[in-house]
């Protein structure tokens, strides 16, 4: 008897939700009309922003009860291949994917013109940088002594490698590769040798081979409602390779960089010219 009064309740919650985020989108939709016929007012835009704001609301409250049911499932269920689970990648997928954007005052939604507006936009942005560069006329009162200098250019060994393996997450994001510091853990014995040597090639000539460098850039939005490329922060989805370099110069330079940098200059601690 509980169980049918609960699901009448459910059944009855879901219905005036749907209705709210209608009328909700019925009224931006108004809005924006509104703004596309330059009828700015502060009236107009309050009532914009009040909206938006009731709109995430109520789906934040779908997404809490999304949420609570997703864990109770996912501690049945687990990482399988289901329906559940493709629809919790879907969901993912369709809030992040980008539905157009605004170029020069002209809302896109064509693919490939929403694509060429990124491209030319990050193309700008990052440009190869010039030959000549910046350099600091100023002599650092700090300085590494031969002790320090040894101990960061002493060659990396295997048993450094395995630590700074183990000392990144197991699941994040698939790389180019796609492969996951899980599957170096698990296949050490295989692959571990491998990876090591081209660990070690990279410290020894300063280079990597063609491919371990390259990266999935992905644009996650900064806003709930992106309207425009800026709105989009771009990121890097890099290899396993790379992360482990990385991981050993931030292990190596976590040891000296107390004697160089105090503790409110911690800004100036990614400058790789500092530490030359």
């Amino acid at each position: 008897m509980l169980k049918k009064v609960i699901r009448v309740w459910v059944a009855d919650y879901k219905r005036l939700q749907s209705v709210r985020i209608r009328e909700l989108k019925d009224k931006l939709s108004d809005i924006d009309k509104l703004l596309d016929q330059r009828n700015v007012t502060v009236e107009i835009l309050f009532s914009r922003m009040e909206a938006m704001k009731q709109l995430q609301d109520v789906n934040s409250s779908g997404s809490r009860d999304f949420m609570q049911k997703a864990k109770i499932r996912w501690a049945i269920e687990g990482d399988e291949n289901s329906n559940f689970f493709h629809g919790v990648i879907n969901r993912k997928r369709s809030n992040l994917s980008v539905k157009g954007v605004m170029v020069e005052g002209e809302w896109v939604d064509d693919p490939s013109r929403v694509k060429d507006e990124f491209r030319s936009h990050f193309a700008d942005r990052f440009q190869e940088p010039g030959i000549s560069r910046g350099r600091l006329n100023f002599c650092f009162p700090n300085r590494l002594n031969s002790e320090q200098v040894t101990d960061l250019e002493y060659p990396v060994l295997c048993d450094e490698i395995r630590d700074a393996v183990w000392a990144c997450g197991e699941n994040k994001s698939p790389v180019p590769d796609g492969f996951t510091f899980e599957f170096f853990r698990k296949f050490w014995d295989v692959v571990g040798p491998d990876l090591c040597t081209a660990v070690q090639w990279f410290f020894e000539h300063g280079s990597f081979a063609t491919g371990c460098n390259s990266s999935f850039v992905v644009l996650i939005p900064k806003t709930l409602d992106p309207k425009v490329v800026n709105d989009y922060r771009p990121i890097s989805l890099i290899g396993c390779l790379y992360k482990v370099v990385t991981k050993i110069l931030a292990s190596r330079l976590l040891m000296v960089i107390s004697d160089l940098i105090s503790d409110v200059q911690t800004a100036f601690s990614q400058s790789a010219d500092f530490f030359s």
